[in-house]
């Protein structure tokens, strides 16, 4: 758990879902933050971030968390595979690209793995409830963070 209140990092694939989560379990306070999901410098003052704090730990030891986390993943997963745009559903990518990179005369494309579809964009963005935790330490201690 990170304590310090120091840096928090997590990739636009992590902080989406984590940011999305946080307007679930505290949506009032969230609406504070106009740019949540953009690197802008927006984010929440010392004594909102605590109260942010409580509202993540409160929730993961209710189980919420938890439940939210799989939730979202059986929907997710429930979701239809899509045609690939790299190769129109093919499986081999002619493009420019796919003519450069030796994909078309291997029959391969690296989109969807030569398939032809692929999992949704959404499943790209997978929610770490260990990470969301980790945030939890990170904004109690923070003072105050800004989204970079």
């Amino acid at each position: 758990m990170n304590d310090t209140g120091k840096y928090f990092r997590a990739s636009v694939w992590g902080w989406a879902p984590i940011a999305e989560y946080l307007c679930d379990v505290a949506p009032g306070l969230m609406a504070k933050v106009t740019y949540l999901g953009s690197n802008d410098g927006d984010g929440l003052d010392g004594a909102d971030s605590v109260t942010l704090a409580d509202a993540l730990d409160e929730a993961s030891t209710s189980g919420h968390l938890d439940a939210y986390a799989a939730r979202r993943s059986a929907a997710i997963a429930a979701l239809p595979r899509v045609t690939c745009e790299q190769c129109d559903g093919t499986g081999t990518r002619t493009d420019e690209v796919g003519q450069r990179m030796g994909f078309a005369a291997r029959g391969w494309c690296n989109g969807c793995d030569g398939k032809g579809d692929r999992e949704p964009w959404q499943a790209s963005y997978r929610l770490d409830v260990d990470h969301v935790r980790e945030f939890a330490g990170f904004v109690r201690h923070s003072g105050g963070f800004e989204i970079w």
